[in-house]
């Protein structure tokens, strides 16, 4: 299994080599999903290359984000620039962009991100197909699900993360940071709002979460730490093991790396799994306690909802303090100068000291160890019993800084080969381990020596001064005459010749067939000219997001075209029966329009249970899909298919290139601007949506089930007996509702509203206009439904509509409006 490290800028790329990484995943200075990294620049990405490659390891770079219109020219150009620099692959997340590359740069090998949510067979067969040979595989997976994957698909390559951040939402279905602070996640620039503070509050009141029992950090998950389940991994399948943290510092990724690097060797030499040290030491860089994630489906060490950042590792706890704030400590570990401590108190801030000055029984120490009691001076009031943590441990952060300065490891061995006559010129042949030559020889021929001969010390002092690069010359072997000379700055110029060879036989071996430019600027130019759809010719519909079949009826009632029919049972738990969906079948009889299409969830993991294919496969001819899988699935059955906002459309080649499959609807990304939106010139087949509770997060873990439910394994349903919804500390209300299936989804604590702005969008020409109403109470959904069916028909009538009367009728509904993205867009 291939160890993939990763690297938010050079130290830590270095960091990753020196330590055992055989592959590193890098961004650029644009397009990549980590923005406040440090990033690379397109030099430092060619030197990362081949410094790599010189070593047989690899380079991946991330370019997995949306990409909008006006920057789609630029990304491709620096894909083709990527290319010629001999990366070994692109990470992306947009499939618009994904298919414009197969196109363009038809040789460059592509990675499918975890931002595309690839969670099933029928997504790894749909990736596959566009051409994809690797993908970066949902967290959320367990063990059986990957083996599902890899057993259906093992020519895919299978990617997984085994260390690091976990995201509470899947990825790619998070717009929490976008819609409350307008950075969004899928732009790369994503402000980790489930790192904060949350009540967990029930509209009764009577079902509220204790935060002191229950912490306050309600989305915060545990670090994931799959180093003892290594053989698992390879069990099922997987071909890479992704560490995540481009944001870390370089002796964090040195550290993990080598902890993960010695996992790997351990299991390949004997089968055996890591002692507790390795893990140990993971636990001293950083940790929010570890948890195996989803690996064997989440536990009750998921969350870390005490503490969202680096809790340490616990060392003591305090004895006493004396007035002057000095504080005594018994230690159940050791601790040393240089180290970095945090005690947890009750209340207030936790106060923090670096170990600078630290006595056992009045004696000055550098070290302790556990048993101890140790004496610190502090600079706030702490008490007997509170917790002392290691947050940062010198001796093991200043063997990974040596590890990343070490001028002696990672270099690359070579022997000599010398022969010299009388009159002839000298030939030098390096050769290295793997048997690659570099050849030379000198431009003047050897004379006799009138002062210094070419003996074997001479030689291997002028030969073996290699610089600054990787090599070392190891042994030496001479042919020829003895008492001979060459001048010394041909010795310099033979040495540097046979090196620059070596070298570029070393690198041949990654080389790898690059795109022409004539070529490429041909069929970008004939790609960024491709005609545009044409405009909507035909009145937008006003369709309508539903999640029983009670609010179909409603909706439809009121005005609606079309109802969106949610088959997961948002909110509700109740998915529709069989003879409830016969029923709204039978609406769809005679009319050209259907008036009610089934929608499957964003979300279907190979095992299980429930099998929502079955539900729609017999009697529906369309159906609305958020995934991938069920998109490849939709399309070999024949269905009429809509995608649903989850596939993040942002640019018009991701709308052409689903046209292009059949798609009839596309719902756009809401994180789209009206420029933006102007920027498509023609949108047919469109949706857009202009109303509703936008969901921010879908999340495999259920915060009530694990909180207010009791006995996991025999969860008591508080979802089924109370409405919740979580409070941030702006006092901001965000609908917590869970499905059939027992996810979590997290709602917007504003209802978009466009009804002012609605003549400027009916200007762009959609195809449909969608209400989102899953979570509408039956006056909300009848009322808000009839006023968007009045104010559109007068306005396709070319009447003029109150809006502002229309905007105050709906205010009177319920929770506060927001216009999202139709202004402000994301960064």
């Amino acid at each position: 299994m291939e160890l993939l490290a990763p690297a938010g800028n050079w130290d830590a790329f270095m960091a990753a080599l020196k330590n055992g990484a055989d592959a590193v995943y890098i961004g650029g200075k644009s397009y990549s999903a980590r923005q406040s990294a440090e990033n690379f620049d397109l030099p430092q990405i060619e030197s990362a290359v081949d410094y790599a490659h010189l070593h047989n390891k690899k380079v991946y770079v991330t370019v997995n984000t949306l990409i909008d219109n006006d920057e789609f020219a630029a990304a491709l150009d620096y894909l083709y620039a990527l290319e010629q620099r001999q990366v070994d692959a692109i990470i992306i997340q947009d499939i618009g962009l994904a298919a414009a590359c197969h196109r363009v740069l038809p040789k460059l090998r592509l990675h499918a991100s975890t931002q595309m949510t690839v969670h099933n067979e029928g997504g790894a067969a749909f990736i596959k197909k566009q051409g994809f040979k690797r993908i970066v595989l949902a967290r959320e997976l367990a063990n059986t699900d990957i083996k599902t994957v890899h057993e259906q698909y093992p020519d895919v390559e299978l990617e997984v993360f085994v260390h690091g951040a976990l995201c509470f939402s899947y990825s790619g279905q998070c717009l929490f940071s976008s819609m409350v602070g307008g950075r969004s996640g899928n732009r790369g620039r994503c402000a980790q709002p489930c790192r904060l503070a949350y009540q967990l509050k029930s509209r009764s009141g009577k079902n509220n979460l204790d935060p002191a029992r229950h912490g306050r950090y309600l989305l915060s998950p545990a670090d994931l730490c799959l180093i003892e389940y290594l053989p698992e991994l390879k069990e099922a399948g997987v071909c890479s093991l992704k560490i995540e943290g481009r944001m870390k510092r370089p002796e964090y990724v040195a550290v993990v790396s080598r902890a993960y690097r010695e996992a790997l060797d351990l299991l390949e030499d004997s089968g055996q799994r890591p002692e507790p040290e390795i893990k140990e030491n993971l636990l001293k860089v950083f940790n929010r306690n570890f948890s195996s994630g989803y690996f064997f489906g989440a536990g009750a060490d998921f969350l870390s909802t005490r503490r969202p950042n680096n809790r340490g590792v616990f060392v003591g706890r305090v004895v006493e303090q004396k007035p002057d704030l000095m504080v005594k400590i018994k230690l159940t570990d050791a601790i040393g100068s240089g180290d970095g401590l945090v005690v947890w108190v009750g209340k207030g801030k936790n106060p923090v000291v670096i170990v600078e000055e630290m006595q056992i029984d009045g004696q000055r120490v550098n070290e302790a160890t556990a048993g101890d009691i140790v004496s610190l001076q502090l600079e706030e009031r702490v008490f007997p019993g509170d917790r002392v943590f290691k947050t940062h441990d010198e001796e093991l952060l200043s063997e990974a800084q040596h590890s990343i300065r070490d001028e002696k490891a990672h270099k690359i061995y070579v022997d000599a080969a010398v022969s010299v006559g009388l009159g002839e010129p000298l030939r030098l042949i390096l050769c290295d381990d793997e048997g690659n030559r570099g050849e030379a020889q000198t431009k003047t021929a050897a004379q006799m020596a009138e002062k210094y001969a070419l003996d074997e010390e001479v030689l291997r002092d002028k030969l073996g001064r290699m610089g600054n690069t990787d090599f070392v010359l190891r042994n030496i072997t001479i042919q020829g005459e003895g008492g001979l000379m060459l001048p010394f700055s041909d010795l310099n110029e033979v040495r540097r010749l046979a090196l620059e060879r070596l070298i570029e036989k070393r690198l041949l071996k990654h080389a790898k067939p690059v795109t022409s430019i004539n070529y490429f600027n041909q069929e970008k130019q004939a790609l960024l000219d491709d005609p545009r759809p044409d405009y909507n010719k035909t009145s937008p519909l006003l369709t309508v997001a539903v999640s029983s079949v009670e609010q179909a009826r409603l909706a439809l009632k009121n005005g609606a075209d079309q109802v969106l029919l949610g088959l997961e049972g948002m909110g509700s738990r109740k998915r529709p029966s069989r003879s409830e969906l016969k029923e709204m079948l039978a609406l769809n009889q005679g009319k050209n329009i259907p008036q009610v299409i089934p929608v499957l969830p964003r979300i279907s993991l190979p095992q299980d249970r429930y099998s929502y294919h079955r539900m729609v496969d017999e009697d529906f001819s369309a159906l609305m899909v958020g995934n991938w899988g069920d998109l490849h699935w939709g399309l070999e059955q024949g269905f009429k298919i809509l995608t649903d906002y989850s596939l993040n459309v942002f640019n018009i080649y991701s709308l052409k290139f689903l046209s292009g499959l059949g798609i009839s609807s596309v719902c756009l990304s809401p994180e789209l601007n009206f420029k933006q939106l102007h920027s498509f010139k023609g949108i047919t087949g469109v949706e857009m949506i202009i109303h509703g509770e936008l969901q921010l997060m879908e999340a495999q873990y259920c915060v009530l089930g694990a909180t207010l439910g009791g006995d996991r394994e025999k969860c008591t349903a508080p979802c089924s007996k109370d409405t919740f919804y979580l409070q941030d500390a702006k006092s901001y209300q965000f609908p917590a509702v869970v499905d059939a299936d027992c996810r979590f989804h997290v709602f917007n604590s504003r209802t978009l509203c466009m009804i002012e702005d609605l003549a400027r969008i009916i200007s762009l020409r959609p195809h449909s206009l969608r209400i989102e109403a899953r979570l509408m109470q039956d006056d909300q959904l009848s009322q808000t439904v009839k006023t968007y069916r009045q104010a559109i028909n007068i306005l396709l009538a070319e009447g003029e509509p109150d809006l502002n009367r229309y905007k105050n009728e709906l205010a009177a509904l319920g929770q506060p409006f927001t216009k999202c993205h139709y202004y402000r867009g994301v960064i």
